[in-house]
């Protein structure tokens, strides 16, 4: 089970250990503040190395209700009003994204990315769709959404999820394990089909991915949203 709120520091390229640090490290920061003895202990900890790292020391979060008012801001400067008329878009509507599997990042204290994963039937696996990710324009370019999308897809599959499918640039996203849908899945609107991909480890799970995409009731996620809104 995924902690709270789980922080996740990437390593720069020269060292081969996690770096990690928790939020008791953090919990007198304005706006990520939390009384030290109101949170779980349990910590889900995922191994990056290799990977390019700006000099800003970006902090991953697992996301709770504190952000977010922060993250429609992000994903209104990225994208626009246009996104609530997405295909996708419409997928989400239907019910709650997993907080257990979103996660933001932050430098000084400072939410400036997001990405959501929400549970998902994809034809009849058991998915997460991903999205929205945003980064704002500040911090673009520095590897921080590729790190995002690289902890909730591990998150997704250490949840047991068969599949994260998304629509998006697939030379964004094939370094980061995604390919090209090959089956009919259907989303509830125009999709441009060549940007629908998915991320797995089942090799079956391409001619499983035929049919309608839509929300699926998660009861870990329910159980996760309950406690973070009664701690918050």
């Amino acid at each position: 089970m995924l902690a709270w709120r789980d922080i996740y520091v990437l390593s720069a390229p020269d060292q081969k250990e996690e770096a990690r640090c928790t939020t008791r490290d953090n919990c007198d920061e304005a706006d990520n503040a939390l009384p030290t003895g109101r949170r779980p202990s349990i910590v889900f900890s995922i191994h990056i190395s290799g990977f390019a790292m700006s000099a800003l020391n970006p902090v991953y979060l697992t996301e709770d209700p504190t952000h977010d008012d922060v993250i429609n801001f992000i994903n209104e400067e990225a994208f626009g009003p246009g996104r609530l008329t997405r295909a996708a878009e419409r997928v989400r509507e239907q019910g709650p994204h997993d907080r257990s599997l979103s996660f933001v990042a932050t430098v000084d204290g400072e939410v400036i990315a997001s990405v959501r994963l929400t549970p998902v039937m994809a034809g009849d696996a058991l998915g997460h769709m991903l999205g929205p990710l945003a980064v704002r324009p500040s911090h673009k370019n520095l590897g921080i959404g590729r790190e995002l999308v690289r902890i909730s897809v591990l998150a997704a599959k250490a949840k047991g999820g068969e599949a994260v499918i998304l629509v998006g640039d697939p030379p964004y996203y094939a370094p980061l394990g995604f390919t090209p849908v090959t089956a009919r899945l259907d989303f509830p609107g125009p999709v441009d089909r060549s940007r629908i991909l998915v991320a797995t480890d089942n090799e079956d799970i391409q001619e499983r991915l035929n049919g309608p995409i839509r929300w699926r009731e998660d009861p870990v996620a329910e159980a996760f949203e309950l406690m973070v809104q009664e701690i918050a």
